[in-house]
């Protein structure tokens, strides 16, 4: 075993037999008869010239140390893995699983702002004059020294190199759209219902009259301004898509929740009325190229081609996760349970050579590490979800909590109260 700051590296040794099924036994060794010897050896003859096969993934011990309060992991950029616990945020080198830096906070958000982490944290309960917001104080640090940059009282959202703040009197709430790496304001705009266009750089504002204004998102300049119709309710807010612009009419109902109570939708180009079909108010990446898609008013979510928006097949009415392999669903409705089976990007044919596995780590929604337990003797078989399917890469003799991921690095908790930081590579043959 090593630990944060030792230089010492442990291979993990898969042992005989393991990338059969986890559940089955390993199929008897068969004895060598001098013709099967002799041809082998005539085939290995005949392919020395030939590019050796990439031997099989493993992963290489970097650092492990007892940490039982550990309770949140998490990639910074492609080279930190980060460690929550309950008193302090540690950064580890993915290279070697040396710690970089630390801070004596805990966070509820991360933001990945190039070489900046910016890290979001909650106000202790009676410091706080804003309610409105879960996170209302954030730090800005070097992802490789941790040196403080800058702070702010203020909930922030990274939309395409810029930081949103969203701050101000509760009832009058505005938006300043802010350099992520000094955090000085570029421009700033008060709005009762405003919304962030990724698709469109840019952020629609909509005033009391029913006037709709977009904003150049990183100058603040004023591209168009029209007045456009409003739907029923007593409060409204206004929502960007992929290629409309949605305006939403709330009002309380008999139970005092609020509820939608009508939507229009305009065309980006021209701002002219659509239709409501295949509107969403939310795209995630659910991997293979393609994005789980939600509508405004509860209907049905789709899965969607990333590039284009064109609807490819209905999401299923239970809990699922996307990965490179095509959707990953879940017979019992928790995404945290066992894998039954994953949905085909093309064809949306079920295959089931997952089920059993258990999701590990996810980058947004699509996830990367599973895990199989075995118990004889007890032990986690790891594996990487890729398009191709599962690829192995290792066995931990206790069970895995969760995991975050970079490209060549893993960190996990185990059940036995430890954190293990793991390099994922290639073997030397």
């Amino acid at each position: 075993m090593t630990g944060p700051g030792l230089s010492g590296a442990a291979v993990i040794d898969l042992g005989e037999g393991w990338a059969a099924d986890p559940a089955g036994q390993p199929a008897q060794r068969r004895r060598w008869t001098a013709p099967a010897a002799a041809v082998c050896l005539a085939l290995l003859a005949l392919t020395v010239t030939a590019d050796r096969p990439r031997p099989p993934a493993r992963l290489t011990e970097l650092a492990r140390w007892a940490e039982p309060q550990a309770f949140l992991l998490a990639p910074a950029g492609t080279d930190t893995l980060l460690v929550q616990t309950h008193d302090a945020i540690t950064a580890y080198d993915a290279a070697d699983g040396r710690p970089r830096w630390s801070l004596p906070r805990v966070v509820d958000s991360i933001h990945d702002a190039g070489g900046l982490l910016v890290l979001g944290m909650s106000t202790p309960e009676g410091e706080s004059t804003e309610p409105r917001y879960a996170s209302n104080e954030a730090v800005a640090v070097d992802r490789i020294t941790g040196q403080v940059r800058w702070r702010a009282q203020a909930y922030l959202q990274p939309v395409g190199g810029l930081l949103l703040a969203y701050s101000g009197d509760p009832d009058r709430p505005a938006v300043e759209v802010r350099d992520p790496a000094t955090y000085a304001l570029r421009w700033r705009v008060p709005a009762r219902s405003f919304a962030v266009d990724a698709w469109g750089s840019a952020l629609w504002e909509l005033a009391g009259d029913g006037e709709l204004v977009e904003h150049d998102l990183a100058t603040g300049e004023v591209r168009r301004r029209a007045r456009v119709g409003l739907p029923e309710g007593t409060r409204r807010a206004v929502l960007a898509g992929r290629d409309a612009v949605g305006v939403f009419g709330y009002r309380f109902d008999a139970d005092g929740l609020e509820q939608i109570a009508g939507v229009r939708w305009y065309a980006r180009d021209g701002l002219a009325p659509v239709g409501a079909q295949h509107r969403w108010i939310g795209e995630y990446d659910c991997g293979a190229g393609t994005s789980c898609a939600y509508p405004a008013d509860g209907a049905t979510p789709f899965l969607i081609d990333s590039a284009t928006g064109t609807p490819i097949r209905s999401l299923p009415d239970t809990a699922h996760v996307g990965s490179d392999a095509g959707l990953l669903v879940f017979a019992d409705g928790r995404v945290g349970s066992d894998v039954s089976g994953r949905l085909e990007p093309g064809s949306g044919r079920l295959r089931t050579d997952v089920a059993g596995w258990r999701v590990l780590s996810t980058t947004g929604q699509v996830a990367r590490i599973l895990g199989h337990e075995d118990h004889d003797p007890f032990a986690t078989h790891v594996a990487e979800l890729t398009a191709d399917g599962l690829r192995p890469l290792g066995r931990e003799p206790h069970g895995l909590v969760q995991c975050a991921t970079v490209p060549r690095a893993a960190v996990c908790t185990t059940t036995s109260g430890e954190v293990v930081i793991w390099r994922i590579g290639e073997e030397l043959p």
